[in-house]
């Protein structure tokens, strides 16, 4: 898990991305990350943990069970991506990297999902 990185979220009954979440990282037995609207905190563990890739087992409430995170990349982005996200298809004709991509996320929505902190920019 990167905080630094997006991720698109796949919920355990679904079998495409249903959206995106940035600044991921446990706190106190509870995955925090902000989706472009507003923050999430959900009890739980990680399960897996990979470079580009970790799943999340919520413990109860909304969405029980394994929930899967996957860095985003620009060829999924203009694949399947840009569907699901305001202004995606936009955003797919302009960005071109993978690395831009991640720092657009990162400067658009830096702010509002806590990823200005001195702990997040350090990493």
């Amino acid at each position: 898990m990167n905080r630094r990185k997006t991720y698109t979220v796949t919920w355990p009954r679904d079998k495409k991305p249903t959206g995106l979440a940035m600044n991921c990282h446990m706190h106190d037995g509870e995955l925090r990350y902000f989706d472009t609207l507003r923050g999430h905190s959900f009890p739980g563990k990680i399960t897996e943990d990979g470079e580009d890739r970790f799943v999340f087992e919520s413990a109860a409430g909304f969405m029980p069970g394994p929930w899967t995170f996957k860095a985003l990349t620009i060829e999924d982005f203009r694949r399947e991506t840009y569907k699901i996200v305001e202004n995606g298809q936009i955003i797919a004709q302009t960005i071109k990297t993978t690395d831009d991509l991640h720092e657009w996320y990162r400067k658009t929505f830096g702010d509002e999902a806590g990823l200005n902190c001195p702990d997040v920019l350090q990493n």
